[in-house]
């Protein structure tokens, strides 16, 4: 999907996003990788740069029309169309928020936010690369991923949420199973072939 680095938040984090059919696909993937010869330089030459790493598995969330680009039923792939051109928005950022809740609360997250949050996410309808929750890592946490043209962009669309009455309603239905909230802003990595998803180079 991408690689992207962090501008906000936790700073100087890489974050690697990939999809995967299955547990298994990742499995086969993860060993080819690690088994080609051509990749053992870089792997000694990044590791001395590297003082934690961390991997998360997540899945989609289970309302569709928040996940147009990764549901159950279909997924974007390297090669289908980018959502953003670089070269026509230089400053594009992505956002990621990350949700904590407590456990066993996930279902009443997912159903006050498409009975209270989705009618008045119309503003932010066009940038979401997708909502999911975690399966493998720190559970009971929920990934709300969006783009915009640069900052600017993301406080405008922001606001006309806000300012919907229905959006406070949504944060009074969840505000008890809230544990924590943490939102990083990151930018993609200046190279075509780790940056599919928001470089347009032939449409």
């Amino acid at each position: 999907i991408g690689y992207f680095s962090t501008i906000s938040g936790p700073v100087e984090q890489v974050i690697h996003l990939y999809s995967f059919d299955t547990l298994e696909d990742w499995r086969s993937c993860y060993d080819l990788i690690y088994s080609q010869e051509e990749l053992k330089d870089y792997f000694e030459l990044v590791r001395p740069l590297i003082q934690t790493q961390e991997n998360t598995f997540l899945l989609p969330a289970p309302i569709n029309s928040i996940n147009s680009l990764f549901n159950t039923k279909d997924r974007w792939r390297s090669g289908d169309k980018p959502l953003g051109d670089l070269k026509k928005s230089s400053n594009l950022l992505i956002e990621q928020q990350n949700i904590s809740l407590l456990p066993g609360t996930l279902n009443k997250y997912w159903e006050a936010y498409e009975e209270h949050a989705l009618p008045c996410l119309t503003p932010l309808e066009t940038n979401q690369v997708g909502s999911f929750f975690t399966l493998i890592g720190h559970l009971h946490e929920v990934y709300h991923i969006w783009y915009f043209d640069d900052m600017e962009d993301k406080q405008r669309r922001n606001n006309a949420v806000l300012m919907d009455p229905l959006w406070n309603l949504f944060l009074d239905k969840i505000r008890s199973i809230v544990v924590s909230r943490e939102n990083k802003y990151m930018r993609p990595a200046p190279i075509k072939e780790m940056s599919p998803l928001f470089i347009i180079d032939s449409f």
